[in-house]
């Protein structure tokens, strides 16, 4: 689950956590303080793992020099929907028929 800290949206995001699961927190919502009860993360053995990202400039940039070479992602099958099970650790999950196909 990938979590904005700030006030008490982490506990909401704590019940809805499933048991083992993970949040991962990327930025800041209300501030920087958290709230939350420690109950809900002891009992489903959860994790908070902060992550970061670069800076927007660096972004841009990468997206430029993708759009200009036109790289494309390697995709070696795409799975409908209902394949989802099928998919887990795969590249694409297709939640839409594409016209045509």
């Amino acid at each position: 689950m990938l979590e904005l800290i700030g006030g008490d949206n982490i506990s909401r995001s704590a019940v809805a956590l499933t048991s083992g699961g993970r949040i991962a927190q990327i930025g800041f919502m209300k501030g920087s303080e958290i709230v939350l009860s420690a109950v809900p993360m002891m009992l489903k053995r959860a994790i908070i793992q902060g992550i970061s990202g670069g800076h927007r400039r660096v972004f841009e940039v990468m997206n430029r020099v993708i759009d200009e070479h036109g790289i494309k992602p390697v995709i070696d099958k795409v799975y409908a929907f209902e394949d989802a099970r099928a998919a887990f650790g795969k590249m694409v999950v297709r939640f839409k028929s594409e016209v045509g196909s």
